[in-house]
């Protein structure tokens, strides 16, 4: 027994192997092996596998990539798009074509044509007549004062009546209109657009052309004639009191004058005028804003050029109209001399 204690007691040396050996903690942490501390990640590849004799030589040529087609070149106007004044113009026509079939067929919204009706008539009439009157002053001081200094007093009636029957008051009640009307059209109708509305009356199954342009139209169409008749009262009224009041001129003179001149052509070429300019002054304006885009500011350039362009139809139509019906050389002043 005391041997053995001795055995297990003696100190171990370098040679000498300890009975029991305990391995160190750093010993039981596991390591790979050097060649295994990557995983394999398999690769990938995009060119088509060939045979398998390609595939065992390692020389082996690959095969030719084919090049890609040239792209076909873009047509001309591809990328080309038209003027905004050439778009509106052409919508322009196109609405106005469409507003002729509807009202050829029918199709009119009689409830918002009588609104638009009290509108354009009663609503414009104070500012057409006033603006009437002034300028039927204002040209009864150019005219009555050369015309006595020439003996001709008895004409001046004749002249003023054929002035304001066959221009002034045509030309002068489509401006008011322009003005008044057609900036109203193309702001609401431009309001609309922006806003989606015109989407909504097609949902709910309303077309936006009989609904919002044609009562427009007409209203325009049928209130102008009117109210270029009232002007053209009134202005003649307003020309015979002040040439009677300043000039001495009597307004039975002016009145007596003026019947002489006037044939019913006048009136009637006068009324077709109207009529013209406010068909035009309705289709730019309803044009214009239906193709309004661009939120406030877009509206605002909309209604601006509506009215432009309504002014500058209104004095073309008026050239165009003066020289079909007033051709070769004419006599009314020569029946208002009396």
């Amino acid at each position: 027994m005391s041997s053995a204690a001795a055995l297990l007691l003696r100190p171990t040396s370098a040679t000498t192997r300890p009975l029991l050996h305990l391995p160190s903690p750093k010993s039981l942490v596991l390591r790979l092996h050097p060649s295994r501390r990557r995983l394999p990640v398999p690769r990938l590849s995009l060119v088509p596998t060939t045979s398998s004799n390609s595939n065992n030589s390692p020389h082996a040529p690959s095969p030719p990539v084919p090049s890609p087609e040239p792209a076909a070149p873009p047509p001309v106007l591809a990328n080309w798009t038209p003027p905004r004044a050439i778009w509106r113009g052409l919508s322009a026509l196109l609405l106005a074509g469409q507003v002729f079939h509807r009202v050829l067929t029918g199709r009119v919204h009689r409830r918002n044509l009588l609104a638009q009706l009290r509108r354009v008539g009663p609503g414009s009439a104070g500012v057409a007549l006033l603006t009437a009157a002034f300028v039927g002053m204002a040209f009864t001081i150019q005219f009555v004062r050369e015309f006595t200094r020439l003996g001709l007093h008895r004409s001046v009636g004749g002249v003023l009546a054929l002035a304001l029957a066959r221009e002034l008051s045509p030309v002068v009640t489509a401006v008011v209109a322009a003005g008044r009307v057609g900036s109203a059209f193309a702001a609401e109708l431009g309001t609309m657009q922006v806003s989606e509305q015109t989407d909504t009356l097609r949902v709910l199954g309303a077309n936006p052309v009989d609904y919002l342009v044609v009562p427009r139209v007409l209203a325009c169409v049928l209130a102008l004639p009117v109210l270029t008749l009232i002007s053209f009262v009134l202005g003649l009224a307003s020309s015979a009191f002040l040439a009677d009041s300043v000039f001495g001129v009597s307004v039975s003179i002016i009145l007596e004058s003026a019947r002489r001149a006037l044939r019913p052509w006048d009136l009637i070429s006068s009324l077709l005028k109207s009529q013209v300019f406010g068909a035009i002054i309705a289709v730019v304006s309803c044009a214009w804003g239906v193709t309004t885009h661009g939120g406030a500011k877009g509206v605002g350039e909309s209604t601006t050029s509506a009215v432009v362009v309504s002014l500058v139809g209104v004095f073309i139509a008026d050239f165009a109209l003066s020289c079909l019906f007033f051709q070769g050389a004419g006599d009314s002043l020569k029946y208002a001399m009396g």
